[in-house]
């Protein structure tokens, strides 16, 4: 294996950026995306963290709370409620 310091010339490096160049102006034309906003995005992305980002603490659960209606929950008839309010208003 060659070590690293070997695989590029000093005299190949001015080509191979100039190649690099047209190959990234290559990819944005069409995209709306500029030279600047890519390195932007590149930077922002080697920037970034590995670590996942902390997670939210959940908030306690009340007691007394009433837990909210589930979207897909059942429909109650309104004479089974009307027998239910009926109950309690007799005790």
């Amino acid at each position: 294996m060659m070590p690293v310091e070997s695989w590029l010339k000093p005299d190949e490096v001015p080509e191979l950026a100039a190649r690099a160049t047209a190959m990234i102006d290559a990819a944005l034309t069409g995209s709306g995306l500029t030279r600047e906003t890519y390195w932007s995005a590149v930077r922002k992305g080697y920037n970034t963290p590995y670590n996942d980002p902390p997670r939210k603490r959940a908030l306690p659960a009340l007691p007394n709370a009433v837990a909210p209606a589930a979207a897909d929950s059942v429909s109650v008839p309104a004479a089974v409620i009307a027998a239910l309010a009926t109950e309690v208003r007799a005790v």
